[in-house]
């Protein structure tokens, strides 16, 4: 046998150990040992057993003490040769079993974790502990809880002020979203209230909040609130805290209490406000609340201009700083309320005048039948009804018309529209159809005497085809009538984003590729459409777009929690089933736009 025939041999029982030992490693591995070749050979190594391959330099195979110098007068053959052969390989394993056992006694037997591996800089997530009600978590550093969840089923909350050894300093965002309660109360430990905390929520009788707490953006919009609010001292309510709520009249803000902007835009039924001495309201913190009635700030109040911008017809009167007290006690009492004083007790009432009824134009008449007002000089409410004739031989799929307002002086100060529309089925040749209309005014201009009505447009069936209605029980991606949209999951887009904007702040959550995309398609996939809401916000549209391989996109519109489909120029808004889950799962990856 020669040198060529030799090495081969040596590199057949040095392969063979590695893969031995490699198979070794692979049984270990289930115990999470952690061990591989590399470490191994030098495992082996430090024990004194040794595999150099011959084109190494060093032509031998050592064992430790039993070395084989190379050359074919000292090589053994046959039997022999294989004998020593086994022993090397015997001693190889042998030694990487054995200190894969020690590695293995190390490791404690540890169960193999896929959890996300953290780098240095990236903070730990705290630990969610739970008791029935709450799920929590504790500050290592202030060892103070915050409450992130709310799991219980009372409908009167009284937030604890300790969990166990450790105050409870915070609720955490949404911790309490959606919600239906009768009252809140929560302790003076609390500090800080979390970004929409109690979005959405409903709380009937009693909201009692913190002294000097931080209450964040949007804790409390679109919630529906006890009548009357107290602000307590030293707090501060951040920006949009309390917008849109509903059911809001009076707001009492004790001293040194802090508004900030927009904290309660939009507030429709707030009639009453007043601050004790020391308060601070900034630009816009009262904007839009229509109905505000009645302002009393009492002693050095620092009001920024605009802090009342685009309130209704409001009274703004100073009182002695010692006397915020008693003047709530009597709004509470009720022989304080937020009517203007110049307004009249009772308002008008009256059957208005109609004119230029009926009205005919492209085969459609238009008679207005019945038109009422009753109001004061801060607003008025209205009913209209009549009917709509198709007198042409073609179908009829929407009619435009306007109703013209006007005073007791014969001048017109304010036109409206509305809108016939046939979505899905046309108005048939000579058919007639009736409508109602009620609303309300807001504005300085007293309830008006007359009424005209004019025809603005009308489209026939061929000019404007049947919509694509969405029906209750389909699924969102199905009922648009998008064909992309329909085929989502069979040809999944490259890109789905979800913007956020609730009163001027915007956020975006987007997902581009992998399982987040996959997810956030596949919650997006289980939106059914409800019934037929009627609500709708001006100032909470959020959307869901979707872009596909060929860059064009599908965009879908979410009026605060609503479809928004508009069908033939007239929008409609359609509750959804199972958003939540989507709106939860997104919210986890929102960033605020730049």
């Amino acid at each position: 046998m020669g040198d060529q025939d030799m090495k081969i041999i040596r590199v057949a029982i040095l392969s063979s150990a590695v893969f031995v030992a490699a198979g070794v490693h692979t049984w270990a591995g289930t115990f999470d040992a952690h061990i591989d070749v590399d470490e191994e050979r030098t495992l082996m190594d430090s024990e004194g057993v040794s595999a150099d391959f011959p084109d190494s330099g060093d032509d031998r195979i050592s064992t430790g003490d039993d070395r084989i110098p190379a050359g074919d007068d000292k090589i053994p053959t046959g039997d022999d040769l294989w004998s020593r052969a086994a022993d090397v390989l015997d001693g190889l394993v042998t030694k990487s079993r054995e200190k894969i056992r020690e590695r293995m006694d190390e490791a404690q037997f540890e169960k193999p974790s896929t959890a996300h591996s953290r780098t240095p800089d990236e903070a730990e997530e705290p630990k969610i502990l739970s008791t029935a009600d709450y799920d929590y978590t504790i500050d290592e550093d202030s060892k103070t809880i915050t409450i992130v969840k709310y799991k219980g089923n009372q409908k009167r909350v009284a937030i604890p002020s300790k969990i166990g050894d450790h105050s409870v300093s915070g609720i955490g965002s949404e911790a309490f979203r959606y919600q239906k309660l009768k009252s809140v109360d929560f302790p003076e430990t609390v500090q800080t209230i979390g970004k929409r905390a109690f979005e959405y929520c409903t709380i009937s009788d009693t909201l009692l909040l913190p002294e000097n707490a931080v209450i964040l953006d949007e804790v409390f919009a679109y919630a529906k609130l006890p009548a009357s609010l107290t602000v307590p001292a030293g707090a501060v309510v951040g920006k949009c805290t309390f917008s849109y709520c509903e059911d809001l009249q009076n707001v009492f803000i004790e001293p040194g209490a802090v508004i900030k902007s927009r904290g309660f835009e939009y507030c429709n039924d707030l009639k009453l406000v007043i601050c004790a001495n020391g308060c601070r309201l900034e630009k816009g913190a009262f904007g839009y609340c229509r109905k505000l009635g009645k302002v009393i700030l009492c002693g050095g109040v620092e009001a920024e201009a605009g802090a009342f911008d685009n309130c209704g017809d409001h009274e703004k009167t100073a009182a002695e700083a010692d006397e915020f007290d008693t003047l709530k006690k009597s709004a509470m009492d009720g022989s304080l309320t937020g009517e203007k004083d110049d307004a009249p007790e009772e308002g008008v009432e009256r059957t208005l005048e109609i004119r230029n009824s009926p009205v005919s134009k492209d085969g459609v008449t238009v008679t207005l039948d019945t038109a009422t007002a009753k109001g004061d000089k801060t607003g008025f409410e209205y009913t209209f009804s009549g009917t709509i004739e198709n007198t042409s031989d073609e179908g009829i799929m929407q009619v435009i018309y306007t109703f013209a307002l006007i005073d007791e002086n014969g001048e017109e100060f304010r036109s409206f529209g509305e809108v016939y529309d046939g979505e899905d089925t046309a108005l048939s040749p000579h058919e007639k159809t009736g409508f109602f209309h009620d609303g309300v005014k807001w504005g300085k201009q007293s309830v008006p005497a007359a009424v005209a009505i004019d025809i603005s447009s009308v489209k026939t069936e061929a000019e404007l085809p049947p919509a694509h209605i969405p029906q209750k029980g389909e699924y969102l991606y199905q009922a648009l009538g998008d064909e992309k949209l329909a085929r989502i999951k069979e040809e999944p887009p490259v890109e789905l984003s979800f913007h956020v904007d609730q009163g001027g702040y915007g956020r975006t959550a987007t997902f581009t590729e992998g399982e987040g995309l996959d997810r956030a398609v596949e919650l997006f996939c289980g939106i059914q459409i409800g019934d037929e809401s009627g609500e709708w916000v001006t100032d909470n549209y959020n959307g869901i777009y979707i872009t596909w391989k060929d860059g064009s996109y599908s965009g879908i519109s979410i009026n605060l929690h609503n479809l928004e489909r508009s069908i033939h120029s007239r929008i409609h808004t359609y509750e959804l089933e199972h958003l939540d889950e989507f709106w939860s799962y997104a919210a986890g990856y929102l960033t605020e736009d730049r």
